[in-house]
């Protein structure tokens, strides 16, 4: 029974079927399905997302990542269990309506679990709230881990931004070498988080950025924002955004004549001197953009991209093309249930809800508080890599495979390169895979899926340039 009666501010999705799931499971076109009567008892999984206002795009995906993963669930239940129910709830991208429905969800007896794909910073306040209701909250995009703002019934799975500002960091200061950083982050919980990130990942590297610079949501400084980063000669941006933040950001730079062609042509403070004071008299600049995760969405304006861009995320990324079995049984299932490509994130909401699904199947009928449930959760696939939690581990992403993604240039030998969809041009850099830059960081056991002739799981790991996607070039590369 219901404590409270929660409002249906968007949509309620009531998946149920039959049948078994199987491996590749062939799952029917979409269709209308009635809601449950009669004292039909199921299981709720609530998705706090933004559909409406701010940030509609992850939100969409969190909706249709989660939606097919009760869709899958349902239909490998015994007869003798609840079905689940996905609630989908609009908080309109404002942190108070967010923790409003949060509240609402966790009232609720049935609900399990709640996916989070909302204002980060609504999270940590409802600790008390859903450690009443016994239920975990797993945040889908942004990062609470590196500010330390994850309590005992809130998860992560998304990659921190430490963990993605410690591949950037060694790509800009070891691989590209470059002594001038700035940064560009929007004025936000998740820009704050970010800057503070990257610069925690440089201090590790006894270096620091020689600027960081605030713009506005609606991006209408962004001009005087690179203007103020160019007036400190910066050599690289690390940028923190959504994926609108890239074109618009690509367009002001072309308007400068500020569009990076190489890393020669980037540097100022790592240059020789009279190098620099030339470049300085003609106002020559051309930085090298580098990004965090969530600027990889697809774009109609990504072909428009310098080669040479850069973003973390981990190898999961590729999940709409890369030939790991989970990525491949997933985009299978996400194709034959949307008729479409997961070209966004959403096998992270997929992931999120499959995770709470398996923690209610093992804990509901005990009444045990099912955060600790999930907690139990080890090296466990859904449909993009291993998702491991314990006590003191409430991230679902290994630090490993978190590396960097890039816009190849043209002339660039990548296997992959007529197969990638419109829109969206990144592929692995290899080599930010990698710790040392020549042996992979990727796990075991995915190397006979990624790498030419792999040697044994228990053997040392591949060179980074016998990885079969993506750019395998040495750091004496001029572009990437």
């Amino acid at each position: 029974m219901f404590r409270g009666r929660l409002p249906i501010l968007a949509v309620v999705l009531i998946l149920f079927a039959g049948c078994v799931e199987s491996e590749d499971p062939d799952i029917p076109r979409r269709r209308v399905v009635a809601t449950p009567t009669g004292g039909q008892s199921t299981l709720v999984i609530g998705l706090v997302a933004t559909l409406s206002g701010g940030g509609v795009f992850g939100g969409e995906d969190a909706l249709e990542g989660a939606d097919l993963a009760v869709q899958l669930m349902n239909r490998s239940l015994a007869e003798d269990r609840s079905p689940f129910e996905l609630v989908t709830l609009d908080d309109q991208g404002e942190v108070a309506r967010a923790r409003h429905l949060v509240e609402e969800l966790a009232a609720s007896d049935r609900t399990v679990g709640i996916v989070y794909a909302g204002p980060p910073e609504a999270l940590p306040e409802l600790e008390p709230v859903l450690a009443e209701a016994g239920i975990p909250a797993l945040l889908v995009y942004g990062d609470l881990y590196s500010p330390r703002r994850l309590t005992p019934h809130v998860f992560q799975m998304s990659p921190p931004f430490l963990w993605q500002s410690r591949r950037i960091a060694s790509y800009l200061l070891r691989d590209r070498r470059y002594e001038a950083v700035g940064a560009l982050v929007e004025r936000s919980f998740t820009g704050r988080s970010a800057w503070q990130s990257l610069r925690t990942a440089l201090g590790e590297r006894d270096a620091r950025a020689r600027v960081a610079i605030q713009y506005e949501p609606d991006r209408s400084d962004l001009r005087s924002s690179l203007q103020a980063l160019k007036a400190r000669r910066v050599e690289a941006i690390v940028v923190h955004g959504p994926p609108e933040v890239l074109p618009a950001l690509f367009d002001e730079l072309r308007e400068m004549d500020a569009i990076y062609r190489g890393t020669g042509r980037a540097r100022t403070a790592s240059a020789a001197r009279s190098v620099r004071i030339a470049r300085r008299r003609k106002g020559v600049w051309r930085p090298q953009i580098v990004a965090y995760d969530l600027v990889l969405g697809p774009r109609p304006e990504a072909s428009r991209y310098p080669p040479g861009t850069v973003a973390a995320a981990s190898y999961a990324r590729g999940v709409h093309y890369l030939p790991v079995p989970s990525f491949v049984a997933f985009r299978r299932a996400f194709g034959q249930w949307w008729d479409a490509r997961p070209l966004g994130l959403e096998v992270r909401s997929y992931d999120a809800a499959r995770a709470i699904g398996t923690a209610a199947l093992r804990g509901v009928q005990q009444g045990d508080d099912l955060a600790r449930v999930l907690e139990r959760l080890d090296a466990t696939r859904f449909g993009g890599l291993d998702i491991a939690f314990g006590p003191d581990d409430h991230t679902g992403v290994d630090q490993v495979s978190v590396g960097l993604w890039v816009v190849p240039r043209a002339d660039a030998w990548v296997r992959e390169r007529d197969r990638l969809p419109p829109g969206l041009p990144w592929v692995p850099l290899a080599r930010g895979f990698s710790i040392d830059g020549t042996r992979t960081d990727i796990e075991s056991k995915d190397w006979r899926h990624l790498f030419v002739n792999p040697p044994p799981p228990r053997a040392p790991a591949p060179r980074v340039r016998r990885m079969r996607f993506g750019v395998t070039t040495p750091r004496s590369d001029p572009i990437h």
